[in-house]
């Protein structure tokens, strides 16, 4: 197995290091997040008779 001084790792590691730069930049919009325009976009509330 030869030693390419790490070239592999480093090459992944720029990869994964722009992913996570565009995600956090983004506002985690790539990663699937729901923006909420309005009440429409929420969960019905459940209400318990007290």
């Amino acid at each position: 197995m030869k030693n390419e001084s790490g070239m592999f790792g480093l090459v992944v590691g720029c990869i994964v290091a722009l992913a996570a730069f565009a995600f956090i930049f983004s506002g985690g919009e790539f990663g699937g997040k729901k923006t909420i325009d309005g009440d429409q976009d929420l969960p019905p509330v459940e209400t318990t008779n007290q």
